[in-house]
């Protein structure tokens, strides 16, 4: 029997396990080198091999026990794979989203698995049979990703690339609803924001930059300014230099949409630079609901992401994925909720 022969009949045997053909125990050894036409020899090389993914465990000479974690359950020591850099996995929406989601894989026995880039990930001694991608990695990565694992079996996170299934905040939504709420809850009428990663099609910050427009695109009388932060300086100085270029644009602006929390930082530098108030002559809108927006004062008007909702449709699609690979791209947008605090807020104001 060849190698290939001899896996088939083993993934067979691990198919009926998973699928409840097998509750309690397998068939002799007799009775299973009869149906399968194989010497006794083989169906012990086979067992050998079910005792190695943990499915059956047994003495020689003995029935051999099924895992009873593993009996009708589908999931069992499915490969959950997620990539992301280190810098993703240090925002506090990223890493709180996949600690749920290992505790909901961990209740199935399904196996997780994190690598921190696409290079790390082909070294990997095994076939994955999910693939979790949260950054905007470029086609030639993902064609990489899609070399180990079918994109079918790819799921994207917060980038809504209509290509592949994805669950993301829904960044449009969130644009819209940062200049609607400066515009008609707080009266504002020349409204900046600082963009980044525009660049990416199908990003969370192009997105928010793209609502934010179609919000102006139909309430002519609101102006829009937008300038654009380098991509990876959004936590430097050149958030404050990018709102200077701003207003000297647009100097009647009196509201800001930050695309992140740490641009609206660089806003607040740039209000305490020229003795600005916020909210009385500056109101700011961050984005993702970092610690420090209730730290800094005033603290800041921002957008949390849903983790919980998020966790679960991303759980809920895993499987899916799991137990129907040819099904197509599923799409899912989950609402950010809009935190009202004092960046945005003047009482009467005229």
């Amino acid at each position: 029997m060849s190698q290939t022969e001899f896996m088939n009949l083993a993934d067979t045997l691990a198919g009926r396990i998973k699928s409840g053909t097998y509750s309690t125990v397998l068939p002799s050894i007799s009775r299973l080198s009869e149906e399968f036409g194989v010497c006794p020899a083989t169906i012990k090389r086979v067992l050998s091999q079910l005792r190695d993914w943990n499915l059956a465990d047994g003495e020689q000479g003995k029935c051999v026990r099924i895992n009873p974690k593993a009996a009708g359950n589908l999931f069992f020591h499915k490969n959950i794979v997620v990539i992301a850099t280190l810098s993703t996995l240090s925002q506090p929406f990223y890493s709180d989203v996949l600690n749920i989601l290992n505790d909901n894989l961990a209740s199935i026995y399904a196996c997780f698995h994190l690598f921190v880039s696409p290079l790390q990930f082909k070294e990997c001694g095994f076939r994955p049979d999910c693939v979790i991608a949260i950054d905007h990695y470029k086609d030639s990565d993902m064609k990489l990703l899609g070399n180990c694992c079918p994109d079918e079996k790819i799921i994207k996170l917060n980038h809504a690339d209509r290509r592949y299934h994805y669950v993301c905040s829904d960044g449009r939504e969130a644009g819209r609803r940062a200049l609607s709420h400066l515009a008609e809850e707080c009266g504002h009428r020349h409204i900046g924001m600082l963009a980044t990663q525009t660049n990416y099609n199908y990003g969370g910050f192009r997105l928010r930059y793209e609502g934010a427009c179609e919000y102006t695109e139909t309430h002519r009388n609101i102006k829009l300014s937008t300038w654009e932060i380098p991509e990876g300086m959004e936590a430097t100085e050149a958030s404050c230099e990018g709102m200077e270029q701003l207003m000297l644009r647009d100097p009647a602006i009196t509201a800001v949409f930050a695309s992140c929390d740490m641009i609206a930082l660089g806003v607040y530098a740039y209000a305490a630079k020229h003795a600005l108030s916020i909210p009385r002559d500056l109101s700011v809108i961050g984005f993702d609901d970092q610690k420090f927006c209730r730290t800094v004062y005033p603290q800041i008007t921002t957008f949390s992401e849903n983790v919980p909702e998020t966790a679960e449709i991303l759980f809920g699609l895993i499987k899916k994925i799991l137990t129907d690979p040819d099904m197509p791209p599923q799409h899912h947008t989950v609402p950010p909720r809009l935190l009202i605090r004092a960046s945005t807020v003047i009482q009467n104001r005229i």
